[in-house]
């Protein structure tokens, strides 16, 4: 059984992706025989998992049909928690989303609140799609993750957080198997599942938000490092002598002084001396404190003093990013978040001090550029993910002789989670 789940699920795989999408590329490409793949593709379409489509290109003979993964045979829900909002999307099995919905939602009300308000939107979106197709769940959240577990580990934010059974607590509703992950991890891994056929297998994420995350993938595959603290880019230290403190309650990160919450405390700094009459305007017209997103509608009406600080920023994590653009070696450095939205303003510092602080070798072909899928890849990624391990060849022969993952054996101890 173990063979021949390994060999469907990576042929499942390489429909999926488009790399092989005919029974004669799927046969070129695996090395499997002509019999093994008719056996397999075949049984992928009996389980309703696969679809022929059109007459794929003739080269000679007769002409093979395109195969595709079965629109409307299941969907998944992929889910993203920010500090401040939600954002929820059902996607088919071919990760193409079918509805999405993004809400306010306070981190820190804790882990109860914010799952309500995640069922209340999900139960939403799936009132189309049907709560009976529902295979798979997969959450991000703005902390650490043990991705083993499926629970957040002692994050700077996230109050009442720490420990919390995030993924039985999921698998318990839903009556499906679910995975947690970092949301900067999940955004990685959406910008790259949507643009892998011309950026490579070596792709780095930095999402600039409230807080400062980057997400990695090396090979093809995310990489979470040892426990799943890979990636903290925002509590790397940046002013060794500092007294500034970080929301993690260690002094000099790079998030206390690049981080959306600290743009938003130096900016009613600015406002509150008069450096900025913008700052200044916007402080006297509202009771609400000064957030990110004020910092860069100065920037959009060029402020001088909000552009200095998008600009500082973006400095700064250009500097750290440097060096795991020497280590790792990308060919590509998305940009996602809030302070990504500023655009050049962002960019330009960020790159330049990229290029300045590592070799020609690294940074010569390297592409910096903000992530084109309109806010949606952390949501892409989760799904992405939940899809993935769905389709792994160990969960694949654990629900496949059963129909579907639905039911109570989401939650059986014999339930393959791969880390």
């Amino acid at each position: 059984m173990t063979d021949h789940t390994q060999t469907l699920s990576l042929i499942l795989s390489m429909i999926r992706s488009g790399s092989a999408v005919t029974r004669p590329d799927l046969s070129r490409r695996t090395g499997l025989g002509r019999t093994i793949i008719t056996q397999r593709v075949d049984q992928a379409i009996q389980e309703g998992l696969v679809a022929e489509g059109e007459p794929a290109p003739s080269t000679g003979g007769r002409p093979s049909r395109v195969l595709r993964i079965t629109p409307g045979r299941a969907v998944v829900i992929g889910a993203v928690f920010g500090a401040t909002h939600l954002h929820v999307a059902v996607t088919d099995l071919d990760g193409t989303i079918l509805a999405d919905r993004r809400v306010d939602s306070d981190i820190d009300a804790g882990p109860e609140t914010s799952l309500a308000t995640l069922h209340t939107v999900s139960a939403h979106l799936l009132t189309r799609e049907g709560q009976d197709r529902l295979w798979g769940v997969c959450v991000g959240v703005p902390g650490p993750v043990d991705f083993a577990q499926g629970t957040v580990v002692q994050p700077p934010i996230m109050s009442g957080w720490h420990g919390f059974p995030l993924r039985d607590r999921l698998e318990a509703h839903y009556q499906v198997p679910a995975w947690v992950d970092n949301d900067a991890n999940l955004m990685a891994l959406g910008a790259w599942s949507r643009t892998r056929a011309s950026v490579g297998d070596n792709v780095l994420l930095v999402k600039a938000s409230t807080g400062i995350g980057l997400g990695l993938v090396s090979r093809g595959r995310l990489h979470r490092g040892a426990r799943g603290a890979a990636g903290d880019l925002g509590h790397t230290i940046v002013a060794d002598e500092s007294r500034t403190k970080c929301r993690c309650g260690k002094f000099g990160c790079l998030e206390a002084f690049a981080g959306g919450w600290a743009l938003a405390r130096d900016a009613r700094a600015a406002g509150l001396t008069g450096r900025s009459r913008f700052l200044a305007e916007r402080l006297e017209r509202s009771a609400a404190p000064l957030v990110v997103t004020d910092v860069l509608d100065g920037c959009r009406l060029e402020d001088p003093v909000c552009t200095e600080l998008v600009a500082r920023a973006g400095e700064l994590i250009g500097a750290q990013l440097a060096i795991l653009v020497s280590v790792f070696n990308p060919s590509t450095v998305y940009l996602a978040g809030l302070l990504a939205q500023a655009g050049r303003v962002f960019r330009e510092p960020l790159a330049d001090a990229v290029v300045r602080r590592s070799l020609p070798l690294a940074t010569d072909e390297l592409v910096i550029a903000e992530v084109s899928l309109d806010r949606r890849e952390g949501v892409i990624g989760a799904a992405t993910l939940a899809i993935d391990e769905l389709l792994q060849s160990d969960m694949l022969g654990r629900w496949l002789p059963h129909g579907s993952p639905r039911g109570s054996r989401a939650r059986d101890e014999d339930f393959a989670r791969v880390t």
